[in-house]
């Protein structure tokens, strides 16, 4: 995949870099002088200074032939008039928009119009925001958000003193909105569970649920005490 990179602030630079380690083709648009000299010396691909919502750098970047533009910078205005610029010249692109602001965020997906300009939208300081109150109103989770969906992945240890321990998925009577997808035992074999598997005696578990069902969900696999 050949993907254009608008900025190469600390996000433009991290998703350049595991593009490339996964093999993908990608040339970055850099404003600033020092740091498309610097980062030419950090990435295989191409660096370009330049502004990216002028067409005639993005035409220079190839824009017509990219599978992918990201705008990843931390200026909204910008990223937004770059992903239109980017899909009013090659309408096949998939475009990626970085919004700082939450607010901005909210508005560009729910507006019909202005969806077919961009097909990924992503804050990262919301993600960030929610990761760390999460953390803190509900700590002890190894978990990844999906703001969107209002659900998260989170991954419980089973020790034999968990009640869980031994039991089959069915007999702990999960919440509607929680769904067991992965089972570990200790020496890390996988199992991906029906209602008949019974859990390890030692372990971990995936759990893929809503956010209101995560109480719920902690408290059960956190319990400690004899089996029934």
């Amino acid at each position: 995949m050949f993907v254009v990179i608008m900025g190469a602030g600390r996000v433009g630079y991290l998703v350049a870099k595991m593009l490339e380690e996964d093999g993908h083709d990608v040339t970055v648009i850099e404003l600033d002088r020092r740091r498309a000299q610097d980062l030419s010396l950090e990435i295989n691909g191409l660096v370009i200074m330049g502004d990216a919502t002028d067409p005639k750098t993005l035409e220079e970047a190839n824009i017509k032939q990219a599978h992918a533009f990201a705008a990843l910078t931390g200026k909204d205005d910008a990223n937004i008039l770059a992903c239109i610029l980017a899909k009013n010249l090659n309408p096949n692109v998939y475009t990626a928009l970085r919004i700082s602001n939450p607010k901005n965020k909210r508005i560009f997906e729910r507006v019909e119009d202005l969806k077919k300009y961009f097909n990924f939208i992503i804050s990262p300081e919301e993600i960030a925001a929610e990761y760390i109150s999460r953390n803190i109103s509900t700590p002890g989770f190894d978990r990844v958000l999906f703001p969107r969906e209002g659900a998260e992945i989170v991954r419980f240890e089973i020790t034999p003193q968990s009640w869980v321990a031994g039991k089959t998925v069915r007999e702990l009577n999960l919440p509607k909105d929680a769904l067991i997808v992965a089972v570990y035992d200790k020496k890390g074999n996988l199992i991906i569970p029906s209602g008949d598997t019974k859990l390890p005696e030692e372990g971990s578990l995936i759990v893929f649920a809503k956010t209101g069902a995560l109480d719920e969900v902690k408290e059960l696999f956190e319990r400690v005490g004899k089996k029934d």
